[in-house]
């Protein structure tokens, strides 16, 4: 387990943080990944590999950083996660793969055993229907960096039934 809470990693001018890629490059017994805190750009290649030999990983709380590309990407390589912080759920420029957009809907489908979903930093609206696929299954959610409005709100926990613990920050005008 490395769950990086409220830790400081100093760099000059968004330098990439090449922490993850000091791992063994053998399959690891990882079962939580947390490092949303971490407020630099990640050697993502270096994390798609941990993902990838961590079998038994089951949280993966990812920053910012981490682009919805990038999310489909270690979707597809860990279907066994129960949860998740997305990081980055906004278009990127690197989105696209081909001439078509990944099916990020399939992506998070293929999670059923997700039940406590976080994150959501940099949202694009256009993106929540993605998540409805497992909405079905979740206990917690976690929308209060989400700028999202009242209607977006209700389209997601509409498809909530399990829901035990829900955040949100309300914005009184």
């Amino acid at each position: 387990m490395l769950e990086l809470v409220e830790s400081v990693v100093e760099v000059e001018d968004d330098e990439e943080v090449d922490w993850i890629s000091c791992f063994p490059e053998t399959q690891t017994n990882m079962e939580s990944l947390v490092f949303d805190c971490v407020e630099v750009p990640i050697n993502f290649e270096a994390l798609e590999g941990l993902v990838a030999r961590s079998p038994r990983l089951k949280k993966l709380r990812l920053n910012q950083f981490v682009s919805m590309a990038q999310l489909y990407r270690l979707l597809l390589r860990a279907p066994q996660l129960t949860h998740l912080g997305t990081g980055s759920f906004s278009a990127t420029e690197a989105g696209v793969v081909g001439d078509q957009e990944p099916d990020y809907a399939a992506a998070f489908e293929a999670c059923r055993s997700l039940v406590c979903l976080s994150g959501f930093r940099e949202i694009w609206a256009d993106y929540l229907p993605a998540i409805y696929p497992v909405c079905a299954n979740l206990t917690s959610l976690n929308l209060s960096y989400a700028d999202i409005n009242t209607d977006q709100l209700k389209s997601v926990i509409c498809h909530c039934h399990k829901l035990q613990i829900f955040w949100v920050c309300v914005v009184a005008l």
